[in-house]
């Protein structure tokens, strides 16, 4: 099977069913330390201590005048909680949170665990069930034989994340996963679905020099409601104010070298020389050509409008891309 016509059937798998993949280890960190989750809420932008058993959410560790640092799913359970990081992010976020945490009494470390997989596609949910066990809720977490199960993967897709306790359970889980027709997907169609969406991903469009809101980071990861954290000062104002001057948008290749991009690459709109904006993701469908994300000024964020760079012209395309 060519490799154009495997990431098309992954693409469908995705869409329409679930395909499982595995992720490195450094992924979760166990928080632990008596207060730990008072800590976490003066410090990250969600409010974890309203968090009950078995619920989790995201969370954002910003710079004191607002920029992104970091992104996190919270699971909170009384005295340990656990941090499910972009895969190979878990490390990152260890050493910006615990700049924060080292005059406390608390601490972060990376999580123990013999492996880790992502389910994901619609029916990520079906697919966990049907290995034998429950499902965690959306954004939800649960203790199951072998494992510990998240509802949320932080790869831009809705899915799971499991966490094995030991090389056997590890070792098993895929085979489970395939004995009810849950294929191993490609990095590239879980990738390639996100852009689709217009997701935003760790190092691409968050970057230290993005605010949150200006790629589309918002209710789901800050409360607007809870007390002060870091950079809370500057995302308020923006929420009461006004709106960000960049936004992330779609983008369709129209034009242009097909080899993939060295990101990111500056953006110009047409019949100008100053960039306003950047390409922050790129990827190539087998039926669209080269999709791709954005973050340009508000002023270019509508459908149709032109842009170009690196030898490249592109569109503006309203999401989801296809």
């Amino acid at each position: 099977m060519s490799e154009t016509r495997a990431l098309g059937e992954d693409l469908r798998v995705l869409e329409n069913g679930a395909g499982w993949l595995p992720l490195g280890g450094d992924t979760l960190l166990r928080i632990t330390g008596r207060g730990h989750l008072g800590v976490l809420q003066r410090v990250v932008s969600q409010d974890v201590l309203s968090l009950q058993p078995g619920e989790g959410a995201l969370a954002l560790l910003l710079a004191p005048k607002g920029q992104f640092r970091a992104i996190m799913a919270v699971f909170a359970d009384g005295e340990q909680s656990y941090l499910l990081a972009p895969p190979g992010r878990a490390l990152d976020l260890d050493r910006v949170l615990n700049t924060y945490l080292r005059l406390s009494r608390c601490a972060a470390e990376p999580a123990p665990t013999a492996g880790m997989l992502a389910v994901v596609g619609a029916r990520w949910r079906e697919a966990v069930s049907a290995t034998g066990g429950a499902a965690p809720r959306e954004k939800g977490w649960l203790i199951t034989p072998g494992a510990l199960w998240f509802g949320e993967t932080l790869l831009g897709i809705q899915g799971a994340v499991a966490a094995a306790e030991s090389p056997e359970a590890f070792a098993a889980l895929p085979s489970a996963l395939e004995a009810t027709g849950t294929r191993r997907v490609a990095e590239e169609a879980v990738e390639l679905a996100r852009i689709r969406v217009g997701r935003p991903a760790w190092g691409a469009e968050l970057t230290d020099t993005m605010l949150p809101p200006e790629v589309g980071i918002g209710d789901e990861a800050i409360s607007y409601s809870k007390g002060c954290y870091v950079g809370q000062e500057t995302i308020a104002r923006m929420k009461t104010y006004g709106h960000p001057t960049r936004a992330l948008v779609g983008l369709r290749q129209v034009g242009g070298i097909s080899a993939a991009p060295v990101l990111p690459v500056p953006l110009t709109a047409a019949g100008e020389e100053r960039a306003r904006g950047s390409l922050t993701s790129w990827a190539w469908h087998p039926e669209n050509g080269a999709v791709a994300l954005g973050v340009v000024r508000r002023e270019l964020t509508e459908a149709g409008t032109k842009l170009a760079g690196d030898g490249r012209e592109f569109e503006v395309t309203s999401l989801p891309l296809w």
